[in-house]
């Protein structure tokens, strides 16, 4: 009788193991759902629910890892963030925003984070918030209405990945080389943004390995692109009529994505004689 207890109370105990787990990897939508498995909830997404405060209770929900509160009506997000110390990804899109919270500094597991699509932040009150999140890898302030880059982004040392598109700065502050782990850039949408200009610092981030330039109206490849020791090139969406013979000095260049531009038929054979075989012309979005 003992050894048959044993064996049902290992199976009831595996069993309960095994739920856990399932809960632990669900997706829950509302928090009252996540908090009855909060000691094995990681993964919430309140999105579009039209949220203009968060609820006190979000805050006991000390196991989450992913937490997603984009298109909704937020202004401000509130210090109780920071008792949410296991998150690694933080989804803060399409709100009102205009401050993020000292204690967002305490998220030291956080490694994404989404602030786009919040034109009232205030971008130079959040960089010391943001410069004290020592995980933080993946950045994106897309559609933040950016003028001017600060040069204190550099501050956040261990980005790997930048989004800065639908903004309207000319250029990447001076300092911009100091990302040294920055391995791909995002501007796309800026009509405003002077690729030749900025090639000078672009070419510095040792690292880079992948950069977009997509919709900015540019009508030409400056020659100076030969400078980028990049991997790959998304121009996609301009106005190019043509490609400049520096094309064919990037020696790491293994993809170049030019779809959607007015290039001639005559194009992709000419440039595919003469570039490494290795380099993939996409002129189309499903070639």
């Amino acid at each position: 009788m003992k050894v048959v207890s044993i064996v049902l109370l290992t199976f009831a105990s595996l069993h309960g193991l095994h739920a856990q787990s399932d809960k632990a990897n669900q997706q829950f939508k509302t928090v009252d759902d996540a908090l009855i498995h909060k000691t094995v909830a990681t993964w919430l997404d309140l999105s579009k629910q039209n949220l203009k405060i968060l609820p006190d209770s979000l805050f006991q929900l000390t196991q989450l890892q992913y937490l997603d509160l984009s298109w909704n009506q937020l202004e401000s997000i509130p210090k109780e963030i920071g008792r949410l110390k296991k998150l690694k990804y933080l989804v803060l899109s399409y709100n009102q925003l205009k401050l993020i919270p000292k204690e967002l500094a305490n998220l030291t597991l956080l490694q994404t984070l989404y602030l786009d699509h919040n034109p009232q932040i205030e971008l130079e009150k959040a960089m010391p918030v943001l410069a004290a999140l020592r995980s933080l890898k993946v950045l994106s302030l897309a559609g933040d209405n950016i003028s001017v880059v600060p040069p204190s982004i550099t501050k956040i040392k261990r980005l790997e990945s930048l989004e800065l598109s639908d903004n309207t700065f000319t250029k990447l502050p001076d300092n911009i080389p100091q990302l040294k782990y920055l391995k791909v850039l995002y501007i796309n949408n800026d009509a405003f943004f002077n690729l030749e200009q900025n090639i000078r610092l672009i070419r510095r981030l040792k690292n880079l390995n992948e950069v977009h330039f997509e919709n900015n109206d540019l009508t030409s490849i400056p020659s100076n692109i030969k400078d980028l020791k990049v991997q790959y090139l998304f121009l996609v969406g301009n106005k190019i009529h043509d490609l400049p013979p520096e094309i064919n000095q990037m020696k790491k260049l293994r993809l170049i994505d030019l779809s959607e531009n007015p290039l001639p038929p005559p194009i992709y054979e000419d440039y595919h004689r003469q570039l490494d075989p290795k380099v993939i012309i996409r002129l189309r979005k499903n070639n």
